[in-house]
């Protein structure tokens, strides 16, 4: 399994202290193709190796799981949070479309450039998108 974290600063802030590159999943609880990926693509030997490369940030855009907090906040700060990561990925790639995959250039204080977003939902291409995977890690 791989570790995933909800904290998209505190990844930022760690991945630009490591000098690696950050992998976004926006997700949701109820996305069908999103739990197809996680569970069919995520675990391909290629792919894992790939992503366990970056740090790996899940943003989820409907409720975000209470396991991903310290502390299991009230339901409402939940659907708050994932409200907040929806409003988000439609700023950073213009879609609202999930799964969508991007990878993120971590910059001094949090801050980072997006390098690539992955524009195919349910991934039935795996080659293209170890190639995307490829790609991102040689833009460190």
């Amino acid at each position: 399994e791989l570790d995933w974290s909800g904290d998209l600063k505190g990844s930022l802030i760690k991945a630009y202290q490591a000098n690696e590159m950050v992998f976004v999943d926006f997700t949701g609880k109820t996305c069908t193709n999103c739990k197809l990926n996680e569970k069919n693509i995520f675990p391909l030997p290629e792919v894992k190796t790939l992503l366990e490369k970056y740090r790996r940030v899940q943003l989820y855009t409907d409720e975000v799981p209470g396991d991903l907090y310290e502390s299991i906040p009230p339901q409402a700060k939940r659907e708050a949070d994932a409200e907040a990561n929806s409003r988000f990925q439609e700023y950073l790639t213009k879609t609202i479309q999930l799964p969508t995959y991007v990878i993120l250039r971590p910059k001094a204080g949090g801050t980072a450039d997006i390098v690539a977003a992955y524009d195919e939902g349910k991934i039935n291409n795996v080659p293209k998108f170890v190639e995307f995977l490829k790609r991102g890690l040689q833009q460190k």
